[in-house]
């Protein structure tokens, strides 16, 4: 089980810290979504990302993301007894754990979505009609329609890839899982005031945006919660999953 926490709440949350810097925000508005990411972007500030290497980066970016945020949510269940626990245990603000297992599924559903339609799936449609355009099989009206298409759907209320209903429920529901969880094992004397505070930064800064800067933060402070977690505990020489440590 350490193991397993270790890969799901630290590594994959700082394999997912190095990737969300490059990672751009604010492009939706200007200059637009397709005439930002249809083409490598050097760095600027604006943009927050340290650098943006075009289409095909955007999709390898979120056919690797999007596993590792599920690995996190398995992280988070874990940490909430959610897979084992012993019956004999009468842990304090159950409630809290029940919430955060509700609002981890949600959270899990809804950015698996989200980087579906607006990462995986957006990266190929820039990357085919860029080679459509390349052989002549479109014009150059025929792209901009099309890319006019993408952008009218990238701002989309339901599945836009900002401020929809998606992306909206997924931010939130992460927010509600990571203070839950954290209110949980307080309550238990899992963890110290440290790691509750880190917590508590994790689902607010990912409620935020998962793209730079927020998204290198939220996930620097899950890895550095769960670090903190793991050292303290093997001090006390206690199995930091045991549902019966105290």
């Amino acid at each position: 089980m350490r193991i397993m926490i270790f890969i799901c709440l630290v590594l994959s949350p700082l394999v997912l810290t190095g990737m969300e810097l490059f990672h751009p925000a604010h492009f939706t508005a200007n200059p637009g979504m397709t005439a930002y990411l249809c083409h490598p972007q050097p760095h600027d500030p604006h943009y927050d990302a340290l650098a943006y290497f075009g289409p095909h980066w955007w999709f390898l970016l979120h056919m690797v993301q999007t596993p590792l945020v599920v690995l996190v949510g398995i992280g988070l269940l874990i940490l909430g007894d959610t897979f084992y626990r012993d019956p004999a245990y009468k842990p304090k603000g159950e409630i809290f754990s029940w919430i955060s297992r509700s609002a981890v599924f949600l959270f899990v559903v809804y950015f698996t979505v989200l980087d579906s339609i607006g990462g995986i799936a957006l990266g190929r449609q820039l990357l085919v009609i860029d080679q459509l355009f390349a052989a002549g099989e479109i014009s150059g009206y025929d792209a901009h329609v099309i890319q006019r298409f993408l952008d009218i759907m990238w701002v989309d209320s339901w599945v836009g890839g900002v401020g929809s209903f998606v992306s909206l429920t997924g931010s939130w529901a992460v927010f509600v899982a990571a203070s839950s969880l954290a209110i949980y094992l307080i309550l238990n004397k899992k963890i110290n005031i440290i790691s509750f505070a880190l917590l508590l930064g994790f689902g607010w800064e990912l409620q935020l945006a998962h793209a730079s800067y927020h998204g290198p933060i939220a996930f620097s402070s899950l890895a550095l919660a769960t670090m903190i977690y793991l050292y303290q505990s093997r001090l006390s020489k206690q199995d930091p999953f045991s549902v019966t440590s105290k």
